[in-house]
C-alpha cells in the first residue's frame, strides 16, 4: 500500500493550518508527527485525518485540555477507548446544551426581526 507524505508546508496548505499552528499541536501532544532522516517532519494521510477530528473538536467548543486528554488515550491505545468514549459522550453533552440554548436566542431573535419588519412596513 502505498503511503502519501508531505512536507509542512503543502500539509498546512491542505488541512487549513498555518505551519505554527501544526508545530504547536504537535508540541501540545495533539499530533504525533514522525520525522525524515533529516529531523524534517513528514506528515501522513493519517495525521489528516487526526487534525480534521480535532477541528471537529474545536469548532464544538471543546476545552484544550480535553482536546489533549483525547489525544493522549488516542495514543495510547485500544485500552483508553472506554475513557475516550466517556469524554466524547459528556461532550456531546454539553453542545447539545449550548445548541438549544443557541437555538432558543435565534428564535427571540427572528421574533424581534418579524415585529420592526411590521413596524417598518405600517410606514410605508
Amino acid at each position: 500500500m502505498l503511503v502519501l507524505t508531505y512536507l509542512i508546508g503543502e500539509f498546512s496548505a491542505m488541512v487549513g493550518l498555518s505551519e505554527h499552528t501544526l508545530r504547536f499541536y504537535e508540541k501540545e501532544g495533539l499530533i504525533k508527527v514522525d520525522r525524515n532522516e533529516q529531523n524534517v517532519r513528514i506528515y501522513s494521510d493519517e495525521n489528516k485525518l487526526w487534525i480534521e477530528n480535532l477541528l471537529h473538536m474545536k469548532t464544538t467548543g471543546m476545552s484544550l485540555k480535553d482536546m489533549k486528554q483525547f489525544a493522549m488515550w488516542g495514543h495510547m491505545g485500544d485500552e483508553t477507548t472506554e475513557d475516550r468514549l466517556t469524554l466524547l459522550k459528556n461532550h456531546r453533552k454539553k453542545v447539545a446544551k449550548e445548541l438549544e440554548e443557541i437555538s432558543r436566542s435565534l428564535e427571540h431573535l427572528d421574533k424581534k426581526i418579524s415585529i420592526y419588519e411590521k413596524s417598518l412596513g405600517d410606514c410605508f
